[in-house]
């Protein structure tokens, strides 16, 4: 019973931080970025350029209200295991990989750019996993 109210709440605040995702990529897609501070890396790769901007105004809160919600969930559950948090992340990268194959005429360009988000989510998650393994042993 213990293990079905676990991945009930998993699933709850997975399912919360995927609506939160669409809100903080909206905000991070609204954020203007002065062409001066661009300009300088534009020359050098207009891809860097922006994946930087997705990285500073998308992947960092992105992975911040992931981390926040991660604690929030070691709150409501004293022992989360791996699980926990693969049901917390799965909602989130299932909306992310719906949204990346709509169909689109760039999408290397757009795979390129939105890799930061998956990496930073990705360390994230496994510093996670590290420490709820490392205090059980």
């Amino acid at each position: 019973m213990q293990r079905n109210k676990n991945i009930f709440i998993a699933i709850i605040l997975g399912l919360a931080l995927a609506w939160a995702s669409v809100f903080i990529a909206g905000i991070g897609a609204a954020v203007s970025v002065p062409a001066d501070l661009l300009s300088p890396i534009a020359q050098v790769s207009s891809l860097l350029a922006f994946t930087l901007v997705d990285l500073i105004t998308i992947a960092i809160p992105l992975s911040a209200a992931f981390l926040i919600v991660a604690f929030i969930g070691k709150t409501l559950q004293k022992k989360p295991n791996l699980l926990f948090y693969v049901l917390l992340l799965a909602p989130l990268i299932a909306l992310q990989l719906y949204l990346l194959l709509q169909p689109q005429q760039q999408l290397l360009f757009t795979l390129v750019t939105t890799l930061p988000r998956y990496i930073l989510l990705a360390i994230c998650f496994y510093f996670l996993v590290r420490s709820t393994k490392s205090a059980r042993t």
